[in-house]
């Protein structure tokens, strides 16, 4: 038995040595490492910019309102645009709408002429960007990765990004007391370029199933998205299960957590730490995820947010600031885990021509229930009590999800495909040049 455990950390081991020493997949993660450093950054240059432009929060929620709003009506596109065009392309235009964007507000909080407006436009155009890349950043990796390499991959760049977002906000904070938001922005728009940067040198590889399809419409390729999407039960049970638990206690969480923090335990030093602890078991459970091998990947991936609700419950039930701490860490390696092997799951079982569309429509579904969760949370917070209402989430999920759980151990579960033997590289090699999509037809969906 031990020499089957040697052997499979030397395997892997050496799996994550070859990525890490090819340039395409070293590039990208570089790039991905970038692009979550500079969402960190954002939300706070944003709210502190806008709190020292207008010293209105109503201003800050409309703004933040249709950042996420527009993000997700484009997702869909954005998925169609990850299909059609060359994904390379897309993560270099998307980087660079973003880093102009960030320098233009930067130019403007500096030099003091920004105004409210200024801030709606940010939140349209970075919204915007930002949507496209998401599909495109997670249909890409079977393009760069072969198959059987694609959990260490998506391991890698799971626990760097969570790196990244832990390290951003107090370093946003810190450039913001010092140098004020206009300086935060301008190192937002420094992560862009280095971001950009990285793509372009990355020349990343494209295999023959992701080339470009510009023959049908939009309409008509979001439909072949759809339909691929539901014809896959355990893809779209899995999403529900996660739009139920977005609902039921990630929106109430991130609403009511806050308050009985500043309430109960101390105030925002005490979320500090639960979050820090949340963080930890996320990234922990992420560098460590290639070495779990589940036998049933869906039915693995459907038990665990029942076991995320640790912190909410923990939370509710009154215990002191070190065993909510505890939960989180529990509860970040839920979170984890579950990021790891569903994107690793879509990447293996969904065809390549067509996973920018299907893991949009995941995308969409799993997070369009969340504005409801955040306008209900904090009135029935007041009608209930704050904790009384995070123990009552905290079981309506753990219900909600297990039942789900329970139906999708019925479910037949996916065909993996098989990819041809890789190289030395462990990579295609038939790799495209990174180009920005051509003003015109071609540089939009039509």
């Amino acid at each position: 038995m031990s020499d089957v455990v040697v052997s499979g950390e030397r395997e892997r081991r050496g799996k994550r040595r070859r990525l890490l020493t090819d340039r395409h997949f070293a590039c990208l993660l570089a790039a991905r490492l970038g692009s979550s450093m500079a969402n960190g950054f954002l939300p706070v240059a944003e709210s502190f910019g806008i709190l020292h432009t207008t010293g209105s929060a109503s201003d800050l929620g409309l703004v933040l309102g249709v950042q996420a709003a527009v993000s997700l009506v484009l997702s869909l596109f954005a998925g169609v645009a990850a299909d059609r065009f060359p994904r390379a392309a897309l993560l270099i235009a998307s980087s660079i709408v973003r880093l102009v964007a960030a320098a233009t507000l930067a130019i403007g909080l500096l030099t003091h002429t920004a105004t409210l407006g200024w801030f709606f436009a940010l939140a349209v155009i970075y919204g915007g960007a930002d949507a496209l890349f998401g599909p495109a950043s997670m249909a890409i990796m079977p393009d760069v990765v072969a198959k059987e390499d694609l959990d260490e991959a998506n391991a890698l760049v799971g626990t760097f990004s969570s790196l990244a977002w832990t390290v951003a906000p107090a370093a946003a904070g810190m450039v913001v007391a010092v140098y004020g938001s206009g300086a935060a922005f301008l190192v937002e728009s420094v992560l862009m370029l280095f971001v950009t940067l990285c793509l372009i040198f990355a020349r990343i590889p494209a295999g023959s199933e992701a080339e470009p399809d510009r023959k049908s419409g939009t309409l008509a390729q979001l439909g072949e998205g759809w339909r691929e999407f539901r014809m896959r039960p355990w893809l779209w049970l899995l999403t529900l299960q996660w739009t139920l638990f977005s609902l039921v206690l990630l929106a109430p969480l991130a609403v009511l957590g806050p308050l009985v923090a500043d309430t109960y335990l101390g105030g925002p030093a005490a979320w500090g730490v639960i979050g820090t602890c949340m963080t930890i078991g996320v990234v922990c459970a992420q560098f460590t995820a290639g070495r779990i091998k589940p036998k049933r990947p869906v039915v693995f991936i459907a038990w665990l947010p029942p076991l995320i609700v640790f912190e909410t419950l923990a939370l509710g039930s009154g215990v002191p600031t070190a065993v909510v701490a505890g939960a989180a860490l529990l509860s970040g390696c839920a979170i984890g885990l579950q990021g790891v092997f569903f994107q690793t799951l879509m990447q293996r079982a969904v065809p390549s021509a067509v996973l920018g569309r299907v893991a949009a429509f995941d995308l969409m579904a799993s997070e369009i229930a969340q504005p409801v969760g955040f306008a209900v949370a904090g009135p029935l917070g007041i009608l209930f009590g704050l904790r009384p209402v995070l123990v009552g989430c905290a079981v309506v999920a753990v219900v909600g999800t297990a039942l789900f759980a329970l139906a999708l151990t019925r479910v037949e579960q996916p065909e993996l495909q098989v990819q041809d033997e890789p190289d030395d590289a462990g990579l295609r090699r038939r790799a495209i040049e990174p180009h920005m999509p051509a003003g015109g037809s071609e540089a939009s969906v039509s």
